[in-house]
């Protein structure tokens, strides 16, 4: 992928922008980008962090930046929103949550990743993942289990 990143490095802009990154870590609002070019820009300037998240105004244009960002990047996670109104929840339920539980395990991971979301997604109250980590717990074929403990411990993390 660095035969990618190569020919944005040399542009004057893109060293504008890294350098305001690295003196200010805050928002930094870049304009004129269309089409893939803004995944292309986003791997670029992402490069060498740990966590990326990037937030897309709706789920058509973060399941597009996701097809083509794992192109670039195979550690990257869409995080869907719920679906508030439940209008798809029969249709795609276990895919959204299935692909909810992928990002997050990647966090409690720890792993480099890059997450793609949109901001309805901010809408969903989640634990802190601290909390999340304290509670998870692992079973297996033949273990013996007290089930009123697992019943209390799924009910406190909200099932």
């Amino acid at each position: 992928m660095e035969a990618l990143l190569e020919p944005l490095k040399e542009l004057a802009e893109i060293e504008e922008i890294q350098e305001e990154k690295r003196r200010d870590a805050g928002l930094i609002q870049i304009a004129g980008c269309v089409g893939s070019q803004k995944t292309h820009l986003t791997y670029a300037l992402g490069n060498g962090c740990k966590y990326k998240l990037i937030v897309t105004s709706g789920e058509s244009k973060a399941k597009q930046m996701y097809e083509e960002y794992r192109f670039l990047n195979e550690t990257v996670y869409l995080y869907p929103a719920k679906d508030l109104l439940f209008y798809h929840a029969d249709l795609r339920g276990k895919q959204l949550v299935s692909s909810r539980m992928e990002t997050i395990q990647a966090l409690l991971l720890g792993e480099e990743c890059t997450v793609i979301t949109t901001f309805d997604a901010f809408m969903d109250s989640l634990f802190p993942i601290e909390k999340i980590r304290e509670r998870v717990f692992s079973l297996k074929a033949g273990d013996t289990v007290d089930f009123e403990k697992i019943q209390k411990d799924l009910t406190l993390l909200g099932y």
